[in-house]
């Protein structure tokens, strides 16, 4: 017996540390490995929306043969059907939603959320109304429920999205029962039944973010470096061939960009090496400013150079983009060592330019790049070259 017990006071601890969790998750909005979380809690919704469809139709389906089988000819009947079809052009407009970002390869975080918003609204609001009519035609209450194990067991929502739903189908089945009359035991049971829901909800929102957070935290110390916070070589491998794939798939041009810190050992040798780790977080900041699409690759390549990988943008336009990283990150006004070259820490920058076929590696243009970086180098530094052109600022100034 003390073993039992002992057990259901883990599982409640377990639970509210679970739900301690869940209460925090508003607070941890602008942390980026929630946000990235959230983002991969968004798709798993998203693509549960197929299996999830194809159940709902089914007990709309169900709903219409107990109908016809028992021949009961009414308004009900009609209305079934109706939210039937709704239920199914739905599903029917949300499949091609999805078989469109499939197709292309984007997954955007707000185009999955409005589509799952589309889809679990309609679904929601179509149940709570059929759930409704069932009570009234038939006295029972077999919809509702599977309305409510249906939203417990296949998406994942926040609760603050969550409760709502299951409050405004309460709500709905509460009044029918205050009109008919129901007895206060059969109130009290769905009533019972919608707070196990929500809790529900609420347990498994908070398991969710509660494993990937922390499997999360393990990618982020294996493909992330722990100075500036970028990809590291294994993050910047694993996300540039899906990168490649989707270029290629859409035709799409590819820019591959190393980025050194001129004169890096003199700052070095002049301000020391703690100052000298200073200096590159700046610089990985001011690259994660510029290049903060969610096709925008950044790393540390090694010491104190740095690879971009970036697509959709012409020569000229990855030209603009990179002088304008150039000129930020001069601005920063990090004092710069014992050289002739600017008074403030300057970076040279080698890129190449293409498109891409299917199955190429990212090595070969991380090559190519090297060697644009170095033909920089000798003409002079603090410039940017592109397919072997040369770039300056004040050339572009001057255009």
């Amino acid at each position: 017996m003390s073993l039992v017990l002992h057990e259901l006071g883990l599982f409640f601890k377990d639970m509210k540390r679970k739900i301690h969790i869940s209460a925090e998750a508003t607070e941890k909005q602008t942390d980026p490995i929630y946000m990235r979380v959230d983002e991969k809690r968004i798709y798993s919704n998203y693509k549960k929306i197929i299996p999830a469809s194809l159940s709902l139709l089914f007990v709309e389906i169900c709903g219409i043969v107990y109908h016809l089988t028992h021949r009961i000819d009414s308004v009900f009947l009609y209305l079934y059907i109706g939210f039937f079809g709704i239920l199914l052009i739905t599903t029917v407009i949300t499949l091609c939603l999805i078989e469109n970002t499939l197709r292309t390869g984007t997954f955007v975080s707000h185009t999955q959320k409005r589509t799952s918003a589309f889809f679990w609204s309609v679904c929601t609001l179509s149940l709570i109304a059929c759930s409704f009519f069932e009570a009234v035609d038939t006295g029972t209450l077999f919809q509702y429920l599977i309305y409510l194990i249906s939203f417990t067991l296949w998406p994942t929502f926040k609760p603050n999205f969550a409760v709502p739903y299951y409050l405004t189908a309460f709500a709905a089945q509460l009044g029918y029962m205050v009109y008919a009359h129901t007895p206060f035991i059969s109130i009290l049971f769905m009533f019972g039944v919608t707070v196990l829901c929500v809790i529900g909800n609420y347990i498994a929102f908070a398991a969710y973010m509660d494993k990937h957070l922390a499997i999360e935290k393990l990618e982020q110390m294996a493909e992330y470096d722990a100075l500036t916070n970028l990809l590291n070589r294994r993050g910047m491998r694993k996300r540039s061939e899906l990168l490649m794939d989707y270029s290629a798939r859409v035709e799409s041009i590819v820019t591959v960009a190393m980025i050194d810190v001129d004169f890096f050992k003199n700052y070095n040798d002049t301000y020391g090496h703690k100052a000298g780790d200073r200096c590159l977080q700046l610089v990985a900041d001011c690259i994660r400013k510029n290049f903060r699409r969610r096709t925008d690759l950044s790393c540390r390549y090694g010491g104190e150079e740095f690879l971009l990988v970036f697509v959709e943008q012409t020569e000229k336009q990855a030209a603009s983009s990179l002088l304008h990283l150039q000129k930020d990150i001069e601005k920063l006004g990090i004092q710069a060592g014992n050289t002739t070259l600017s008074l403030f820490v300057t970076v040279s920058i080698g890129a190449v330019c293409t498109k891409v076929g299917f199955d190429e590696e990212i090595h070969g243009y991380i090559q190519k790049a090297d060697e644009n970086l170095y033909r920089a180098k000798r003409e002079g530094r603090n410039r940017v070259c592109i397919n072997e052109e040369i770039y300056t600022q004040t050339a572009s100034n001057s255009n």
